[in-house]
């Protein structure tokens, strides 16, 4: 006889876990008791929102689900926003926390919480585990619908009492039947279809999603749109999924989305869209986005084809399976082509290039700051980022050369994702130099985790945009509530180089463009930890362009001195 618990850690082993991440507490000890004689290394992280965001960017980097363990009530409910997050962007990892003995269960015992009711919403599946036995053919349950379809995060609650229980390991072969989302073979016809709209269209456009990068069909992607010659733009995740430094890349679209990117989707007739689900930050205005286009939706969440936006043609199915199949059927020798349309688009990005050059950039200036980062860090390093205006900023002016190397919270929006996410991101690959930018209000959400690094020897680089403000929440305030500023500003930031010295990691805080540059590289030649603070200005620094939340795409909001005509003039330009 053995305990419940010791078979699954076995089982974790046998599965290929090699670590978990996650805090100790009271209803969870047995579990990390059977990890003492096992060789499955333990993070202990200093906020369980850390282990599940660094949880959810190893899940991105691996494409296979870490493991977070924490114990129960207030462990298990400082997962929410985690769980949420992987939910959000398609993130698979497993949570599993302790909970009181089946005896106490409703009699409000000590950090006693429905976390199985609690988080139904914003897992993929959730379980139980009443009966010793189930604990080992759940977790493997666990492991498998995390990643089948579209992946996402799926949490088990372990009562303590089933964790200590002894129980024949024969006992754990029961079998539990995972339902997997019958993945049909894409309709030819609609193929077929979808194709013909493109060879016909006169202005099409490829939109991008993160589907893409889980289904690893950057290159189908590519693919096509050399083919037919046509624009690709994308969403915040699909930014992840192709290189920045293709020609035919014009970036992200949406409310803080590159001109020429916005121009392409405003101009469009048809426009397939892989592997995403048309938020409002990328779309903006539903009816407006409609009218005039005809919409190919590719995607392998079959909830998703419709929701928002209505499709001409809509298939389920994995994108590169779906692209594979559409590339077999394209024509040899293709007659149309779009070469006028995506040099006009790329003339918007060389105006607006242009104009950027010519503004002063006395003392630091985000896009400037990203430009040198970009020229120091090798092109296959992995970029992480909080939230607010520095991710804006990144999505905009951030180049990615290899895809997958981009980590951003973007459906739900985590202020403090980008620390855990980059501790998360170098314990998957440790050989690759893996960046945070953030800001000074992210970076303190989670900065406690920062205590990771010199413990396990974790040396990551985090650049702080500090200006002392929730600079996206003042930015709306000016623009959209007529400089009524209020709860944004702080009025006294700690010291970032004695948070940095109380860590143990080398802190700088650059005078000019050459310091900065200096220290990150260096940080990055010696793989050695460095903390950037980098002082930018709260009342000048806006991210522009922008388009207000509900507005359509040409009722951007132009950077001071600078406009462009986002309407297409005709095939007749430039001749």
């Amino acid at each position: 006889m053995t305990r419940a618990v010791d078979l699954l850690v076995r089982e974790m082993e046998n599965i290929g876990v090699r670590e978990v991440f996650g805090i100790i507490g009271g209803q969870i000890m047995p579990f990390f008791d059977a990890l003492y004689n096992s060789d499955i290394k333990v993070y202990m992280f200093r906020h369980e929102q850390g282990a599940i965001h660094a949880a959810d960017a190893y899940g991105r980097v691996m494409k296979r689900p870490m493991t977070v363990v924490v114990t129960s009530g207030p462990g298990a409910t400082n997962l929410l926003t985690g769980l949420a997050n992987a939910m959000m962007d398609s993130s698979p990892l497993i949570a599993i926390t302790g909970q009181v003995p089946t005896t106490f269960f409703g009699r409000d015992a000590f950090q006693e919480t429905d976390i199985v009711g609690s988080s139904m919403p914003v897992t993929k599946h959730t379980f139980m585990i009443r009966k010793p036995e189930d604990m080992v053919p759940v977790y493997r349950a666990a492991y498998e619908i995390s990643i089948d379809g579209r992946p996402g995060p799926v949490l088990i609650d372990l009562p303590r009492d089933t964790q200590l229980t002894d129980i024949d390991p024969g006992d754990t072969k029961m079998n539990i039947r995972v339902f997997k989302k019958a993945l049909l073979e894409p309709d030819p016809s609609l193929i077929t279809y979808a194709l013909k709209l493109l060879l016909t269209a006169e202005r099409p456009v490829m939109l991008v999603g993160g589907g893409v990068c889980w289904s690893e069909a950057t290159n189908e992607v590519l693919a096509i749109a050399e083919l037919i010659g046509m624009p690709i733009v994308t969403t915040l995740p699909g930014k992840n999924c192709v290189p920045g430094n293709h020609p035919l890349v014009m970036g992200p679209s949406g409310m803080h989305g590159r001109l020429e990117a916005d121009a392409a989707i405003i101009n469009a007739d048809v426009v397939l869209a892989v592997g995403t689900r048309f938020s409002d930050r990328t779309v903006g205005n539903f009816s407006e986005f409609r009218k005039g286009k005809k919409i190919i939706h590719i995607d392998i969440d079959r909830s998703e084809v419709g929701k928002n936006v209505k499709p001409e043609v809509g298939i389920v199915g994995d994108a590169k399976t779906v692209l594979s199949m559409m590339i077999k059927l394209m024509p040899k020798a293709l007659e149309r082509r779009h070469d006028t349309f995506i040099k006009w688009l790329r003339g918007i990005k060389e105006s607006y290039e242009k104009y950027r050059s010519k503004v002063d950039t006395n003392g630091f200036v985000p896009w400037k700051v990203l430009k040198v980062l970009r020229e120091v860090m090798p092109p296959n390093s992995i970029t992480a980022t909080g939230v607010g205006s520095h991710q804006m900023w990144s999505e905009l002016h951030w180049d990615v050369y290899v895809p997958g190397t981009f980590i951003t919270s973007a459906g739900l929006g985590t202020m403090g994702f980008g620390i855990p996410a980059a501790l998360g991101a170098k314990i998957a690959r440790p050989d690759v130099p893996v960046l945070d930018i953030d800001g000074d209000g992210s970076f303190q959400m989670t900065m406690q985790n920062l205590a990771l690094i010199r413990e396990y020897n974790i040396p990551i680089i985090v650049t702080i945009f500090d200006n002392s403000t929730l600079m996206l929440v003042r930015h709306w305030q000016v623009m959209l509530y007529n400089r009524r500023i209020i709860a944004v500003d702080f009025n006294v930031n700690p010291d970032f180089m004695k948070i940095a010295e109380a860590y143990g990691i080398e802190g700088v805080r650059p005078g000019d463009y050459e310091e900065l540059r200096s220290a990150v590289t260096r940080a990055v030649r010696d793989n050695e930890a460095l903390i950037v603070d980098v002082t930018i200005d709260r009342e000048k620094d806006f991210v522009l362009p922008f388009v207000p939340s509900g507005k359509w795409l040409e009722e951007v909001i132009f950077p001071e001195g600078f406009k462009v005509d986002l309407r297409y003039p005709g095939d007749g330009y430039g001749e």
